[in-house]
Formats: C-alpha cells, structure tokens, sequence
C-alpha cells in the first residue's frame, strides 16, 4: 500500500495526498476530509519518522527578485510573505538588480543556506540554464512574473498578450489614433509579447505603433522621466502611451506636466502593474492590473506543493488574466472611472 494508492482512490494528486498527510493548511476542507477516509478505508499507515528524513527541512524559502526599487514587487512580496508565514516559512529575499552574473551568485548562496525552494523573477538577460544547479539539486523553484526563453520550470505570470490588448482596445475606444508602447527592458519577453499584441490589434485598424516613443528603457520612474524629456525635446508626444510599468508612467507624467501637456486630452496614458500609488496620483492613473498580491501567493502556494512532495508532479505553468483600471490619465472623467 502506497501513498499513490491513497491518491488514487480518493481521486486526487499524489501531491494533495502528502499535503493533507503532513497536516499542510493548502488543502480544502473537504478534499482533506475525502483523503482522510480512504486512508481509513485502505488501511494506510503514513510512517511519519520516514518522511521526516526523507523531507529535511529549514523552514526558509528563498525569493530572489531583480528590483527593489520597482513598487511592484513590493506588493508581489507582501503575497509571497502572506501565503508561506502560515505554513511556519521564513523567506529570505534577495535582489538581483536584473544582473544574471549576480543572480547566479544568489542563487548558488541560497543552496548553500539548504533552502527548501526557491522563488525566482528572473533576470531580463538570463541564459537558458540558470535553473540548471537548482534541478540538478532537487532544490523545488518556480518562476514568476517574467519568463525567460527556453527555461523550463514550474511558473507563475500574467497573460501579457490580453494586458496588452486590454490597454490598446481602450485607447482606440476614446478615439486615439496614434499610440506608443512606451519603455521595458528590450529584450524581456514580457514587453516584446506585449508590442506585438499591441501591434497586432493597431493592424487590425490599419495602424501601427508610434516608433519614435516606442523605445525600450530600464523600469524606474527616473529613467521614464529622463527619456520622456529628451524626446520631448524634438516634439509633442503621440495621442496615447501605454507604458511598461506604473513606475516608468510616473516619471512620464513628470515630464508631461513640466513641458505643459495635458494627461488624458494631450496625451492618453497607461501604466501596467497597478501600483498602490497609481491612485493617488493627480490625474490619478489608468492601469493594467496584474494582481501583483495574488501572483505572488498563487506561485508561493505552488512552490509549497512542490516542497511537500518532490518529483510527485511535472512543471505546471499557471497565467493570471489581467483586468483595466479606468482612472482619469486615459481621458475618462472621474465620474466614468472604476
């Protein structure tokens, strides 16, 4: 009798069998309760002291991520923390300042600290087998928010694809014509999915983005400001910009604002991560929503069930739709905005 016995007959995952074994809050009510009675119908014995050896374990998950200064992962880290301090886990973050040679480096520190598993958003520029020495390990990770071509491992992220179309169908709906994606690291796969689907749906109304506002910069309010500036210099800005991130629409409103053109009948705007802050900006901020809070709990709940029963389960991939934020930077009035 075996625990993929258990499994079968209560017509769940080996996985969820071992969660609910080991007493983990992950697991419904009601599945626990259906796996409990075929451990009772079966006769199973669940031999505690054996898994206790096989399952060694610090209690830390590692979560290294490529920017602190980016508002985003602040919330991103606040669902992480909120998933795993129940589960009696403490995580040790570390930044990678999107630097893969600095990354490497983490991530051979935090194996050397017997993590139980790690977290990564990676950075932009990441080879292909930097998840190499954690496979080879038995290390359980999971990948969120960015994904790096070639990389297979379990990974939790937005559907950049839909985020973008979200924004472009809005600013084509208030009549814009003119449209820019505007900043991103250039080779991240999420702006690159992101230009594409926006050129995709401009094509499919006789348009094409806006080139000399659709240009890659790092993700920081002060580089969004800065760029915004020097192409200001040579003229006005196209009707409507979605940008990377909140962070780098910040800094473009900035610039608007300093040169005298109005946000939201000047120019239309767009932010992606919905912040906390992009409410509180005046004009307060339209903004793609990926869930920043959520992400981060849905891929710290599916490291957890990677962590309680290893090699039980193949790489899972897990992408959260986004949702528009209408504020007033779009051009809606406030009454109009949600």
């Amino acid at each position: 009798m075996t625990l993929a016995d258990v499994a079968a007959h209560a017509g769940v995952s080996r996985a969820t069998a071992s969660l609910v074994l080991r007493e983990s809050p992950l697991v419904a009510e009601q599945t626990r309760q259906r796996v409990l009675a075929s451990v009772e119908a079966l006769g199973y014995v669940y031999n505690r002291g054996a898994a206790s050896l096989r399952m060694r374990r610090t209690n830390t998950i590692g979560l290294v991520i490529s920017g602190l200064a980016n508002p985003f992962f602040a919330d991103l880290t606040e669902g992480v923390e909120e998933e795993l301090r129940p589960a009696g886990y403490v995580v040790l973050l570390a930044n990678t300042f999107d630097d893969p040679a600095h990354q490497d480096m983490l991530i051979r520190s935090m194996m050397e600290h017997q993590i139980d598993g790690l977290l990564i958003v990676a950075a932009v520029d990441s080879d292909a087998g930097f998840v190499t020495p954690l496979r080879n390990n038995g290390v359980p990770h999971v990948m969120t928010t960015r994904r790096i071509r070639g990389v297979h491992a379990s990974y939790v992220g937005p559907d950049d694809d839909a985020g973008a179309r979200l924004a472009t169908q809005h600013l084509l709906d208030h009549g814009a014509r003119e449209l820019a994606y505007f900043g991103g690291p250039e080779h991240g796969v999420a702006r690159i999915d992101r230009v594409a689907a926006m050129a995709a749906l401009l094509a499919e109304n006789g348009l094409e983005p806006e080139p000399s506002w659709t240009v890659p910069s790092r993700v920081s309010s002060s580089e969004g400001y800065a760029m915004a500036r020097k192409l200001l210099e040579h003229g006005p800005p196209p009707e409507a910009v979605i940008c990377h991130s909140d962070a780098i629409a910040f800094g473009l409103m900035r610039a608007l604002r300093d040169v005298g053109v109005e946000i939201g009948t000047g120019c239309r705007v767009i932010g992606y991560d919905d912040v906390e802050h992009a409410q509180a900006w005046s004009p307060s901020l339209t903004s793609v929503s990926v869930a920043a809070r959520t992400m981060g709990r849905r891929a710290a709940r599916m490291l957890m069930e990677r962590i309680e029963a290893p090699g039980s389960s193949p790489e899972e991939s897990l992408v959260l739709r986004p949702s528009l934020v209408v504020r007033e930077s779009c051009g809606c009035r406030p009454s109009s905005a949600h």
